[in-house]
């Protein structure tokens, strides 16, 4: 790792990165450095968010990627992207879960390598959402016109059961 004017660089497999130096843990000690890739703010919010998808961490994990010290070091030098002034440029906020299972919990890396732990973690993903969804928007089933003549006519009714006028004003 190399420090000139608070900013740090790191390599890693052949990317290069770097960050202000306050974002960095002394995980990436070691690291080589080299000049850094003018897009190195998209390739690190590309691959962040890439981060969201369980066939990718899947992939990630065949290939052998999570037994490797330093890329585990590389995903703890991404979570800087978690302050406020980062993390607004995020479209897929689920990678920080996945970033935060992937530093912390060995027994999630080691499962990923399996197809089977890979669907439950999809199915998982796809449950959260639909849920989110539900909470936030509703069902979003349209009622027919008919359904909701129906619900106005139930709603327009008094405690004895005697039905108000529910025409709309005007109509002759």
């Amino acid at each position: 790792k190399l420090q000139s004017n608070n900013i740090t660089k790191i390599s890693f497999k052949g990317s290069i990165m770097s960050s202000p130096s306050s974002h960095l843990d002394s995980s990436l000690q070691g690291l080589s450095t080299k000049a850094l890739p003018p897009n190195r703010f998209e390739l690190e919010l590309e691959f962040l968010q890439s981060l969201a998808s369980p066939a990718y961490l899947h992939h990630l994990a065949t290939q052998g990627y999570f037994q490797d010290k330093s890329f585990l070091a590389f995903l703890k030098y991404l979570r800087y992207w978690k302050q406020p002034e980062y993390v607004k440029y995020i479209t897929y906020p689920h990678c920080f879960y996945f970033l935060d299972l992937l530093c912390e919990n060995e027994t999630f890396r080691k499962e990923l390598v399996n197809v089977n732990f890979r669907d439950f973690v999809h199915q998982q993903q796809f449950y959260n959402w639909q849920y989110r969804s539900r909470m936030l928007y509703g069902t979003g089933v349209e009622k027919d016109v008919k359904e909701i003549e129906e619900d106005a006519a139930k709603g327009a009714q008094n405690q004895d059961g005697d039905v108000k006028n529910t025409e709309p004003i005007g109509n002759p």
